[in-house]
């Protein structure tokens, strides 16, 4: 009795001991602890989803990549996967779990490896109010703070919260986003081996994410899966089964019909966040689940962009000048590990995604050999130029491997750039805007901000304004003297000594017509004010979208002031109903005028248009003609073209860059470049 004395004794005076000590420590660091309310009116950051015309997925705004699901809409599988590898006992437990902490104790003392004793509730409260220090004290107010929270909400709600807060690397914050970014899927879609996958995460998102650790990454999900197995989630057959399957994500684009659940960049998305800027205040997108209706259309904007990219550096290449390398290493020692890290520093500072970069290792017999960072080879680069390059070893340059061949081809941002605007002539929506080939070594989109002096391009809207209705019902004698009249007049207009060089064209209000006056009028637009009640001065310095504003005018039947790429903007699935609505002009044109503008050849031929012959025209349209200005300024190296048919109105500008690194044939290579862009658009 005696013995069991001395044992129980000190046995309960250490419980007492113990039980005090804890009561303090509660009582002490219950004091001055983080308000519980920032979880239990959680609101999740601002995730803006961008879609097309036709409802398809463009990309997203984002700081964190978050977005919000309910958790009746999450499947069992996904639940049950997080419970088995995070905390299983989570529906039995108050906040803590003390058979979690004695496992992980014994699992420590037994082989070393301490598995994780923090439940999901105090995950919760570490993820939302406490840093992430691990020390003795963070603990306690982690265990205090769990209590808190289970007694300020339901198990469910708990649940939800964290299956929508939890970081899953990627930038992605909670389980919905994790699933599009890894598996372009939906949750429901999911298997039994991707949740596990997904479940595996909150560990350490880094240390088992497959880009850049594949073997960790399946050995943690295939710990999950047994998890799973062990709590009778899933059977054996569906534990084997999802054990002996690849592991296949989207870090490489694998699922391309689907990976525009991703940051959108470059010139589209500065004029959404222009757009977005002109109709809300910062505070309104700051929370809350936002969705974007454009007018675009996205796979034409696809197509667009490849067109133009392509047209670019079939030019470059016909001017079949190599320009000089992205960077020169003197002194390299090509050690793996060195120009590996060489290359991985640059990688990050690529105009083109699909382009990689390599290091020139050898130069043999004119034949230049590279290293990648992908293999320790030397892959011989092939140049698409006739003229022999100067690099030397130790130069950094892109490639790309050729689809069929296998062969490693020389690639370099182009020395012309441009841009395309895509209207839909009905309701002047854009359809496509692309700035430019080099978004993030210029910043400047050439659609919208690159001004030049386009006062030949106006020309054929000018003529527009001067053209009387009333030739349109004379006799062809009556019409050619009147055109050759108005011909006088405008040659005169355009040839006036005051503002021949200059910026400016100036019309007297009594030479334009009824219909022209109508719009000058009423159109808002900077580059178009009148200097008093006899006179209209045009300033002709402007981009490529403040010229389209005047065809449009004489093209549509409607003029909207302000042209912008967003339609539609839903919060929390509830429309928005938001600032500068578009005010349009409505008129209603003469129907002769109408039929009989584009189609008369003198008339034609006075608004100095010209007929094109589309390519890959559909065989059932009944319009297989368009009409357009093609404008080519030799002074200073650009071209542009406006067409039209009886749907779309395209843009087009392509101009020289550097003019240093010229070739005697750019002048003809420039001329009909936008030609050819806007051909394959129509």
């Amino acid at each position: 009795m005696r013995s069991l004395a001395k044992i129980f004794i000190p046995l309960i005076l250490l419980n007492f001991l113990v039980i005090i000590f804890f009561y303090y420590a509660y009582i002490f660091y219950s004091k001055n602890l983080p308000d519980i309310n920032e979880i239990t009116n959680y609101e999740p950051k601002t995730l803006i989803k961008i879609y097309d015309k036709h409802d398809k997925l463009i990309g997203l705004f984002f700081d964190e990549k978050r977005e919000f699901i309910n958790i009746n809409k999450i499947p069992p599988t996904i639940i049950n996967a997080f419970l088995s590898a995070e905390d299983k006992n989570f529906f039995k437990h108050r906040g803590y779990d003390l058979s979690g902490y004695f496992k992980a104790i014994i699992s420590f003392l037994k082989d070393g490896n301490l598995r994780g004793a923090s439940t999901i509730t105090q995950q919760l409260t570490k993820g939302f109010l406490l840093s992430g220090e691990r020390t003795f004290e963070r603990k306690i107010k982690e265990f205090i703070l769990a209590l808190r929270l289970e007694n300020a909400l339901s198990k469910n709600e708990i649940l939800e919260l964290y299956l929508n807060e939890v970081y899953l690397g990627e930038n992605s914050y909670g389980v919905l986003a994790a699933s599009n970014t890894y598996f372009a899927k939906d949750l429901y879609e999911l298997t039994p081996g991707e949740a596990a996958f997904l479940a595996s995460l909150p560990k350490s998102p880094d240390n088992y994410n497959p880009k850049f650790n594949i073997t960790n990454a399946v050995n943690r999900r295939n710990f999950v899966l047994k998890e799973m197995f062990q709590n009778k989630f899933i059977d054996k057959k569906i534990l084997q089964n999802e054990l002996n399957r690849e592991l296949v994500t989207n870090s490489n684009n694998n699922f391309n019909d689907k990976n525009n659940y991703r940051l959108l960049e470059g010139f589209l998305a500065d004029q959404i966040r222009l757009d977005l800027n002109y109709l809300f205040d910062s505070n309104f997108l700051s929370r809350g689940n936002v969705i974007i209706k454009t007018s675009l259309d996205y796979d034409l904007q696809i197509e667009t962009n490849k067109i133009l990219k392509n047209e670019l550096i079939n030019l470059d290449k016909k001017n079949n000048l190599i320009q000089p390398p992205l960077k020169s290493i003197n002194s390299l020692n090509f050690d793996i590990n060195n120009w590996k890290e060489i290359l991985q520093n640059y990688d990050n500072q690529k105009i083109i995604s699909s382009w990689d970069l390599g290091i020139i290792a050898k130069i043999d017999n004119s034949n230049f050999y590279i290293k990648t960072k992908r293999s320790k080879k030397l892959f011989k680069l092939h140049f698409p130029y006739t003229i022999q390059p100067t690099f030397s070893v130790g130069d950094i340059v892109y490639f790309k491997i050729e689809k069929n061949s296998g062969k490693f081809i020389y690639q370099q941002v182009p020395n012309f750039d441009g841009g395309v605007l895509i209207l839909e002539r009905d309701t002047n929506k854009i359809l496509a805007l692309d700035g430019g080939f080099s978004y993030f070594s210029t910043s400047l989109n050439m659609v919208t901000e690159k001004k030049q002096n386009l006062k030949k391009a106006l020309y054929p809207f000018l003529n527009f304004l001067i053209l009387d209705p009333s030739v349109f019902s004379n006799s062809s004698e009556d019409l050619q003297f009147n055109l050759n009249r108005l011909e006088e007049l405008s040659n005169k207009i355009y040839s006036n000594d005051t503002y021949k060089n200059r910026n400016l064209v100036i019309f007297n209000t009594k030479n334009i017509n009824e219909l022209g006056l109508n719009f000058i009028s009423k159109i808002i637009n900077t580059s178009l004010f009148i200097s008093d009640s006899n006179e209209i001065l045009i300033n002709s310095e402007m981009s490529l979208f403040d010229l389209m504003s005047f065809y449009k005018i004489l093209l549509s039947k409607n003029y909207s002031t302000k042209t912008r790429l967003i339609e539609n903007v839903y919060k929390n699935e509830k429309e928005v109903n938001f600032i500068g609505e578009i005010n349009q002009i409505n008129h209603k044109s003469n129907e002769f005028i109408e039929n009989t503008l584009f189609k008369n050849k003198e008339i034609v031929k006075f608004l100095k248009l010209q007929n094109f012959i589309t390519k890959n025209f559909e065989k059932k349209s009944n319009n297989k003609i368009f009409y357009g200005w093609n404008i080519y300024d030799k002074e200073n190296g650009f071209t542009l073209f406006i067409g039209f048919n009886n749907k779309k109105i395209i843009g087009c500008y392509i101009n020289q860059i550097n003019p240093i690194i010229y070739n005697n044939d750019s002048d003809s290579l420039i001329n009909n470049s936008c030609i050819n862009v806007v051909k394959k658009l129509f």
